[in-house]
């Protein structure tokens, strides 16, 4: 948990008052979401349950994207015909992900997750791959991106600065 925060604190120091930001589903957006209230004004568009609720009471709009709800993640996986992704306009989006990996990309477990991931990446104006140094050259089901098609990988103190080095060719990581 301890890495998952200073994550979060990184994400956090990314987000001015008045963004448009996506938090994904995952513990690490879970904790993102905890230090919102440091910032002012934000709209908060997410398919993480967890996320809207931490947030609901921290005087930003929430914009919650309809689906399916996947109980596992107590995420809303979503489809196209129930939510017009092309009229969101996204300054900042943090993703989540199982592993990453120089070859494989970005990856996670559930199809449906990395569909929702795919449709945001894609009209985003920031993206950002939050990812301890636990999911580093790990490679999971389903792809989501390569990592040169992310801005920035925030992470822990614990990634290598060898291992770091090699990403940072790709991906700049804060």
């Amino acid at each position: 948990m301890d890495k998952k925060n200073a994550i979060a604190l990184k994400a956090i120091a990314e987000i001015s008052d008045g963004d448009c930001i996506f938090l994904d589903s995952g513990s690490t957006t879970l904790q993102i979401a905890k230090h919102l209230n440091e910032v002012k004004n934000l709209t908060i568009i997410t398919n993480s349950i967890p996320v809207m609720l931490q947030a609901l009471n921290q005087g930003h709009t929430i914009i919650s994207i309809g689906g399916k709800v996947r109980q596992s993640e107590h995420s809303i996986t979503s489809f196209d015909f129930l939510f017009n992704f092309d009229q969101l306009n996204i300054d900042k989006a943090f993703i989540c992900c199982s592993g990453i990996s120089l070859d494989k990309g970005v990856t996670d477990f559930n199809l449906e997750e990395v569909e929702t991931r795919r449709k945001i990446l894609d009209i985003s104006k920031y993206t950002y791959l939050t990812a301890d140094s636990t999911k580093i050259d790990k490679v999971v089901t389903v792809k989501i991106c390569d990592i040169s098609s992310l801005d920035f990988l925030i992470s822990d103190k614990y990634l290598e600065s060898k291992t770091a080095s090699l990403y940072n060719n790709k991906i700049k990581i804060l």
